[in-house]
């Protein structure tokens, strides 16, 4: 099976370098880093805090100026990069670590093009943003309550007999809302939050035993 190459463009001002292990974390389970990228003026003092994780992650910095008046030169200069990078086939995944909604209009565009696009951004990042992405992860990861979220997945898949296929489920919460993964509520999957929380679900397998279906427990 081929695994699938990532772009990974860090917009260096807006994300801090506390998050990077993370990322990167995460991204082993998607594929293979092949394109790392931050964008900073790196004469700044701000971006002193990058200096360590450039060197262990082998990111390559890239030094933009402030130069252009009225303008945000990270945002442009990152936003040409990974334009002419769609133009390739040099990667499966465009990974954006940003919490500006400046780049909604760019993810929206690699989407439109059948690449998929994943975003990383604080707490601060916009719903815009949120869901011009494929996929979106919330910085620092943290444990939410899933619970209602998932009630109201599971009522809006459901068949007559109560139960929703749980793949079902999973395409539901991600096509409504980007940011809507398990890994946002402190899990990896939706079924091991659903196991967690068994006073309100009951899961079971199908027929062919490699579907599951759940239902919720009214109460």
């Amino acid at each position: 099976m081929m695994e699938n190459k990532i772009g990974l463009f860090f917009d260096a001002e807006n994300i801090s370098a506390k998050f990077v292990d993370e990322i990167f974390d995460e991204l082993a389970k998607v594929g293979k880093v092949i394109i790392r990228k931050a964008y900073h003026n790196w004469s700044c003092p701000r971006s002193q805090s990058w200096s360590t994780k450039l060197q262990e992650f082998a990111i390559e910095p890239i030094q933009v100026f402030s130069n252009i008046s009225g303008k945000n030169s990270v945002d442009i200069k990152l936003t040409v990069d990974v334009t002419n990078l769609t133009h390739t086939n040099h990667v499966d995944i465009i990974v954006l670590a940003s919490s500006d909604s400046d780049f909604t209009v760019l993810a929206t565009d690699i989407k439109s093009k059948g690449i998929e696009v994943i975003g990383f951004g604080e707490d601060k990042t916009p719903a815009c943003l949120r869901k011009a992405f494929s996929s979106f992860y919330e910085l620092p990861k943290k444990k939410k309550k899933a619970i209602n979220i998932l009630k109201d997945a599971i009522q809006n898949t459901q068949k007559e007999n109560g139960y929703a296929n749980l793949s079902d489920v999973t395409r539901y919460l991600k096509n409504k809302d980007a940011s809507c993964n398990a890994q946002n509520y402190g899990a990896s999957k939706w079924s091991d939050i659903i196991k967690e929380h068994d006073s309100h679900f009951e899961m079971k397998h199908g027929n062919n035993k490699s579907a599951l279906f759940v239902r919720v427990i009214k109460g």
